[in-house]
């Protein structure tokens, strides 16, 4: 038997475990947390089951994971398209053209983070959900943007942040179940958070 290369060797357990991820992303848009078990992720990637634990401890850290992938692609998305902005409207329509751009570009993704983050206890969680971090961010947005962030504690921004959370995604799947151009949607979402904001 001959032995693998080196840099070969280095890099199978992330391929692997890349594999993985991918092929749990698929699953749990397409059936959803509680319908998708860890032998469908491996069958999915093509791996063995014991693949699986060998780099995730179980189906909840596995969803964990890709919950920080989406979050971390996102972030990402959001950097790039409000890049210099200092308006507040600016960033805000900003920020909702990203939110729409990822989610075109990733069918479920959001939804399926957002909705089945839920099933995770939040006494197990390791990290911070997609939406407590999105929460997060919109405060930082009051706080620094707003006039209105001058008279608001931190604490008070993220249960604002929260809203605006809830807003954008009630808002959003309202407006594709209806039918509404995004372009329609950004541009109502923004007056309205603006108008809060301000």
């Amino acid at each position: 038997m001959t032995a693998l290369p080196i840099a070969t060797r280095g890099r199978r357990p992330q391929d692997s475990r890349a594999r993985l991820l991918a092929a749990a992303r698929n699953l749990f848009v397409e059936r959803g947390y509680h319908a998708t078990r860890p032998q469908d992720i491996s069958r999915e990637a093509g791996l063995g089951h014991g693949t699986f634990y060998l780099h995730f401890a179980d189906k909840q850290a596995c969803f964990l994971a890709f919950v920080d992938e989406a979050r971390a692609e996102l972030d990402a998305t959001l950097s790039r398209h409000r890049e210099g902005m200092s308006d507040l409207a600016a960033s805000v329509r900003a920020s909702l053209e990203a939110i729409y751009a990822y989610g075109e570009a990733n069918p479920g993704v959001l939804v399926t983070a957002m909705n089945d983050a839920g099933v995770i206890a939040a006494e197990q969680a390791t990290s911070e959900t997609l939406i407590d971090k999105w929460a997060r961010d919109w405060a930082g947005t009051l706080l620094t943007l707003s006039p209105a962030g001058a008279s608001v504690s931190e604490e008070d921004a993220r249960v604002i942040g929260a809203a605006i959370v809830g807003i954008i995604h009630q808002g959003s799947s309202y407006a594709q179940r209806h039918g509404s151009a995004p372009a329609s949607a950004i541009e109502v979402l923004t007056r309205l958070i603006v108008k809060a904001l301000t």
